[in-house]
């Protein structure tokens, strides 16, 4: 891929506006997935969240996050595209009248942007993962929530994981830094194991799951008091290829990362051995591929690189609740 492409996916150069027809989609899908054990949050005011991805709305992934997000008792909404765009970075284009979708979910012919028959919060818009992301926030905004703005935005879990300067082409990544040029926080998740699926092939306790549990912990942790996170930024969360030892949710600790090795960064306070010591940040690559339960959490700025050490530690704080130290060492 020559850097000139980079760019322009990384940026977003393109941008053409999309005329949206809310027509239902034909396929149908249950939000209520068979196993499903989130716990309810009680807050008296739910929070707003749109969800998208680069991998196609029909995706198992982004289908059991909507569905634990909205059995944890938040106002979410999702719309992502009709086919999988991986690697489409923040390019914006409409492709017009579905042809194609991913998984046979909506006919060919079918109008750009529609939604589920059972479901009218199920959405697919016909276009790049930035483009379906923006049919969220100029559309089902309005007709969910009179107008008004996500509280954040989730992005993923992507098929396959997103580290270092691949997220500059990913459209996963492309979708949280497009939220937040539109001043709405967000988080991106990725996870290692690349097998796509339909959302018809979810299973309770599956690799879906298992992701989506790991992704409400630190969506909850984020949500837990505001500012979310600062103006500006969102988190690059990535989390490992399951394993023998690594296929429940317990077994996974929390890492804070950056996102490129040779960068400025803070450190976290731990006790090894019995005597204290500082361990400095590691990069998120060096996490993820360590062979350990390890997920890495990165602080990106709008640009997707990493943010200065101190806006890393605003969100260190905000995070440490979750995070874990000693166990880096241990590993990397």
């Amino acid at each position: 891929m020559s850097p000139s492409l980079i760019c322009k996916l990384a940026v977003g150069a393109l941008a053409i506006p999309s005329a949206v027809l809310a027509i239902p989609a034909p396929a149908t899908f249950d939000r209520r997935v068979p196993g499903e054990t989130a716990s309810i949050d009680t807050r008296a005011t739910p929070i707003k969240i749109l969800i998208g991805n680069d991998d196609g709305w029909a995706e198992a992934n982004v289908r059991q996050l909507y569905a634990d997000a909205q059995q944890a008792g938040n106002d979410v909404v999702l719309s992502a595209g009709a086919k999988n765009g991986s690697g489409l970075g923040s390019l914006n284009i409409d492709y017009g009248k579905v042809s194609g979708a991913e998984y046979g979910s909506v006919p060919d012919g079918s109008p750009q942007a529609g939604f589920n028959q059972t479901d009218p919060r199920l959405n697919y818009f016909n276009g790049t993962p930035v483009a379906a992301i923006e049919n969220g926030f100029q559309e089902l905004t309005k007709k969910f929530w009179g107008g008004a703005k996500p509280d954040i935005v989730l992005s993923g879990p992507n098929v396959g994981s997103n580290l270092g300067a691949v997220t500059l082409i990913s459209g996963t990544v492309g979708v949280a830094t497009y939220a937040v040029g539109q001043g709405v926080p967000a988080i991106a998740f990725s996870g290692g194991d690349k097998t796509t699926r339909p959302w018809t092939a979810l299973q309770p306790g599956d690799i879906s799951h298992l992701y989506s549990q790991l992704a409400m912990t630190i969506t909850n942790q984020v949500t837990s008091s505001t500012p979310f996170l600062p103006k500006g930024v969102s988190l690059n969360v990535n989390f490992p290829a399951t394993s023998a030892n690594c296929s429940s949710a317990s077994d996974f600790k929390y890492v804070f990362t950056t996102i490129y090795p040779l960068v400025p960064r803070i450190g976290c306070a731990a006790s090894v051995n019995g005597a204290a010591t500082s361990i400095s940040t590691p990069a998120e690559a060096d996490v993820v591929t360590s062979g350990a339960c390890l997920v890495s959490i990165s602080a990106m700025s709008s640009s997707k690189f990493d943010v200065d050490t101190a806006t890393q530690t605003t969100v260190f704080n905000k995070l440490q609740p979750i995070l874990s130290c000693a166990d880096v060492k241990d590993h990397i």
